[in-house]
């Protein structure tokens, strides 16, 4: 006889009414969480009630794990707002004070929990001692995923200027440990209102491997948006030393400006006098192997800066594709070490970005900044676009590193008609671009055009978080199916999607920058099928699930193609003394037409009776009923 076990999983529960003495039943609440931490089991939920009062504790969760089928979690309990937990840090308290610290532990998911109000207090020297985080995560583990929490107001309040001593975190991961943190996720989080000094709003840095930090909203912060580090000495192994093997996808980050930082020389008001504004949105700073795509930055210093601050070390393998990044103080994306002293990146890609109207402080950073020893990469199919009267555009200001002849090519520039243009290449200015395209002799942006005419954007709203619309190509846009030949067509990276999450190629060319055009029957195609363009099972008259509806016929009534939904579908009925023929029109660039036959096969002729609408997507047509049989069909029919 075998005999098996199993311990099921517990629900606990916490209440700022609660008593650490009771059990942690939904009857009777713990008072804190820390009591929770030291009782789960993997397969265990705290749900922390948020139904009034603040958790004023530092939770510190060490060595518990769950698994990948039962992870331990921590909730606020649905229904309630956001759980809440702070603390007040005392001058004397010195060290790293997060508001919640795992370590070595796997399998943990924070969920809908509120981070905030965690500021140094003190004398500057008390407060350089004092390291303020809102979530830490060090040592090592696998399966930490941190959703839809919000951090804010965690402060370095220090104010001694250009000291890099003192520093503040928002959610930090520090793999600090020979096993990595591993499969880490950071997702739907809103993270804003931080003071940092020196250090960043959110960061991997270190032994960090396979993690996806997606779908979060990163603003107002007074350094860094999100960073990905490495050489910093971390981890003690320099092997595993870099935070790596990761995608970061789908965020907003905006207002990210380190101009009134006291770490940068600045006093915290818009009444001093700094004016040192470094801070980039999404930083790669000696990470490798990185995927930056489908980001939102705008009203940054930077929007993207990728490279390595250490000598003799590189950033390597980053790709940052399909990205908006506009409106930033001093430049789109800036790449390479910053001085001689520095590192650099090697076989780096930056492509289909769309760059708008960077350096609106006038700073001299351009569009596309190329810093020190840049090797083996690429800029390929961006937009790089400026209203600018003075406009400019990739700027290599220096003569390391080296670029192979066709690296910089099909690009598209967009300059003022009348204005001053400018380009760098190796330390050269360039004011036209036929002598940018010749310069140095090298094979460069020869398949690429610049126009002082219109794009055909939808919009470019530089103040705000845009719509889903903004900077997308309408049908007359310049940009579409022009950056690639008949002859050697682009192919998409397995898995690759444009700015807005469809196919990267449709109408069988590719288009320039982060949008994918696609008419609305190519977007229906590629929704279900991943086939603008048609192909098996997309195609007009096929039928995928074969419920006797053709695809074109599925896309003009709404429905989806892939699931037999007969109640979508056009159908008769008899109301009163009428048959009732009725349907939908959700495409409204197709011509329907009703029809009528009393015989099949048999010629079909137009219904002539008057359409009739509800006004909310439903139409139809009555007849009067007859002895004789009769058929209606819905004809569609594409422009």
């Amino acid at each position: 006889m075998l005999i098996s076990s199993a311990v099921l999983a517990a629900d606990y529960y916490v209440s700022t009414a609660g008593v650490d003495t009771q059990p942690g039943s939904f009857a009777q609440p713990w008072r804190t969480i820390q009591k929770a931490t030291s009782l789960v089991v993997a397969g265990d939920t705290v749900f922390i009630r948020g139904d009034g009062g603040v958790y004023n504790e530092r939770v510190s969760l060490t060595g518990r794990d769950g698994t990948a089928v039962a992870p331990i979690v921590f909730k606020t309990y649905p229904g309630d707002p956001l759980a809440i937990i702070e603390t007040t840090i005392a001058a004397a308290q010195s060290g790293e004070i997060a508001l919640l610290h795992l370590q070595n532990s796997d399998y943990i998911t924070i969920q809908n929990i509120e981070f905030r109000n965690c500021k140094t207090t003190g004398s500057n020297a008390q407060q350089k001692t004092q390291l303020p985080i809102g979530i830490y995560i060090t040592g090592d583990g696998a399966g930490i995923a941190i959703r839809n929490c919000k951090v804010h107001d965690i402060w370095q309040s220090c104010t001694a200027l250009n000291d890099f001593n003192a520093n503040g975190l928002g959610i930090a991961a520090y793999g600090n440990s020979a096993t990595a943190i591993d499969g880490l996720i950071l997702d739907g989080n809103e993270v804003y209102n931080l003071r940092t000094g020196a250090s960043e709003s959110v960061v991997l840095n270190g032994n960090v491997t396979n993690f996806a930090v997606t779908h979060n909203t990163v603003h107002d912060c007074n350094n860094i948006g999100i960073d990905f580090i490495g050489f910093e000495g971390t981890n003690a192994t320099p092997a595993l030393d870099q935070a790596r093997f990761g995608v970061c996808s789908e965020n907003i980050v905006y207002n990210i400006d380190s101009k009134f930082n006291p770490a940068y020389g600045g006093n915290f008001s818009p009444g001093g006098t700094d004016d040192n504004r470094a801070a980039p949105g999404l930083y790669v700073d000696g990470g490798r192997d990185i995927i930056l795509e489908r980001n939102h930055v705008y009203l940054c210093n930077f929007a993207v800066s990728v490279g390595s601050e250490h000598p003799n070390k590189f950033v390597t393998n980053v790709i940052v594709r399909n990205n908006l990044l506009h409106h930033c103080h001093v430049g789109g994306i800036v790449i390479g070490g910053s001085g001689t002293n520095n590192g650099g990146a090697d076989n780096c890609a930056f492509t289909h970005n769309t760059l708008h109207n960077n350096d609106t402080a006038g700073y001299g950073g351009g569009q596309f900044s190329i810093q020190h020893y840049i090797t083996n990469s690429i800029i390929q199919r961006n937009l790089l676009a400026t209203t600018a009267s003075f406009a400019q555009y990739v700027l290599k200001t220096n003569t390391t590193g080296s670029f192979a002849a066709g690296a910089i090519n099909w690009n598209y520039y967009k300059g003022p008609a009348g204005g001053d243009i400018e380009f760098y290449w190796n330390n050269v200015a360039k004011s036209t671009f036929a002598d940018w395209q010749a310069a140095a002799g090298l094979s460069k942006d020869s398949n690429s055009t610049f126009s002082t005419g219109s794009l055909g954007l939808a919009n470019n709203t530089p103040t705000s978080a845009s719509p889903a619309s903004d900077f997308a190509l309408i049908s007359s846009s310049v940009l579409r199916d022009i950056g690639d030949s008949a002859g050697v067509p682009f192919t998409p990276a397995t898995g690759e999607k444009d700015y807005f999450g469809q196919s990267r190629v449709a109408n069988t060319r590719v288009d320039i920058g982060a949008d994918e055009y696609m008419t609305s029957w190519q977007a229906w195609r590629d929704t279900y099928f991943a086939l603008p363009d048609g192909g098996t099972n997309a195609n007009a008259s096929d039928d995928a699930e074969h419920d006797g509806a053709p695809n074109l016929l599925e896309y003009s009534q709404g429905a989806n193609p892939n699931v037999a939904d007969p109640t979508l579908l056009p159908r008769a009925s008899q109301v009163g003394t009428s048959l009732r023929f009725t349907y939908r029109k959700a495409a409204s660039e197709l011509t329907y037409a009703v029809e009528q036959n009393t015989t099949l096969p048999g010629t079909w002729t137009p219904l002539t009776t008057s359409e009739q609408t509800d006004g909310a997507g439903l139409f139809w047509r009555d007849s009067p009923l007859s002895a004789s049989a009769r058929f209606f069909r819905l004809k569609v029919t594409q422009p």
